[in-house]
């Protein structure tokens, strides 16, 4: 495992020492995984994934498509539609993933605010 694919066990270590956040351990240990069963660091898949961990892979995602990174530019808001959509079933909940998609406007909006 590399040493970016660690800090979902790292936060979910950190989270879990805190008497207040410490519900929110698995959700931040399990962001990674892939509907398909393929991301790790469990290989979960489908609904062994935490509810709240689906949600946030595709904020995640989001974020990181529209971001700059040092090694790219960021994408529009287009081009991560497409990547959502082209992905729903693999990498992220088909239903959450769907939602998303069709309230887009609102996440766009949200996004830029």
């Amino acid at each position: 495992m590399g040493k970016n694919e660690k800090h979902p066990e790292i936060g979910s270590e950190i989270l879990s020492k805190s008497q207040h956040l410490s519900e929110l351990k698995d959700i931040v240990l399990h962001h990674h995984e892939r509907y398909d069963g393929k991301g790790y660091p469990s290989g979960l898949k489908a609904d062994e994934i935490p509810l709240g961990a689906r949600v946030i892979a595709i904020c995640d995602s989001i974020d990181a498509i529209t971001s700059n990174r040092c090694y790219r530019k960021a994408h529009d808001f287009d081009f991560c539609f497409g990547e959502i959509q082209k992905n729903l079933g693999l990498m992220y909940d088909p239903k959450i993933g769907q939602l998303v998609l069709d309230n887009w406007e609102t996440v766009v909006e949200s996004c830029n605010s």
